[in-house]
């Protein structure tokens, strides 16, 4: 029984790794095409579409508990626990009327076909250059007053070990947020670290669930003392969540 649970899980990540290939060779395509014109409404549907096809196409739904609601005329920065590769089509899926972005890294850009739309639908940062990191605050100043967007911040940096609940923050997005004064969102994803863990014979689909816990607001605030709020109020809700590695 526990061989052919370890070969379903493998059939159903190459499924993953399957539909998403097809979607990014097809939806994808369209994406880059459409960032040359100036529609972004139907330029970000198909990039909702994108996500939409992958979270939901590999057997994911989602229950939302939000104790804050976002004003439609607000623009925000998101920023959650990052734990998945789900993560980030999940961002796509919970937000149909705020346009997001992401900040990520300049890396992976490298990758075929995947890195020319991730360059032309991201804020990309290299975290070796100080001129870069230093720039991209303008960049997501210019995406939330000129380009009516919101940008998502994963402030871990990078998927922890799945041993670790919350890594330490960086300074990104809470500078930007004092810099831009621009509220923080605060989103927890639950069990995205069993469900689709960074480890190939493990996971399984189902409902992910979704806190969206606070909105911070930087008038009197500075990046430290955000940082530490945002901090404190995504692990106690994440503390108790239990990892499976087996």
């Amino acid at each position: 029984m526990k061989y052919l649970k370890i070969i379903a899980v493998i059939l159903w990540r190459v499924w993953f790794y399957t539909l998403a290939a097809i979607c990014t060779l097809t939806i994808g395509v369209v994406i880059y095409l459409m960032t040359y014109q100036n529609n972004n409404k139907l330029t970000y549907f198909f990039m909702r579409m994108w996500g939409w096809v992958i979270f939901y196409g590999t057997g994911f739904t989602y229950s939302l508990l939000s104790e804050e609601d976002l004003d439609p005329k607000e623009n925000y920065i998101f920023i959650a626990n990052h734990t998945s590769l789900i993560d980030v089509v999940l961002m796509y899926v919970l937000h149909p009327n705020h346009p997001i972005i992401f900040v990520g890294k300049k890396e992976l850009e490298k990758y075929p076909v995947f890195g020319r739309i991730y360059k032309k639908v991201s804020i990309l940062v290299d975290r070796s250059s100080r001129e870069s990191k230093q720039a991209v605050f303008s960049a997501v100043k210019k995406e939330l007053t000129q380009h009516n967007k919101n940008v998502v911040i994963f402030p871990e940096g990078g998927v922890p070990n799945r041993k670790v609940k919350l890594e330490k923050f960086k300074d990104g997005a809470f500078i930007s947020s004092v810099y831009c004064n621009s509220p923080i969102v605060l989103y927890v994803f639950h069990n995205l670290k069993n469900m689709f863990p960074f480890v190939f014979n493990l996971g399984y689909p189902g409902k992910v669930k979704v806190e969206r816990v606070k909105i911070l607001y930087p008038k009197g605030e500075t990046k430290n003392s955000l940082k530490e709020k945002a901090y404190q109020l995504i692990y106690e809700r994440i503390k108790d969540d239990k990892i499976e590695f087996n």
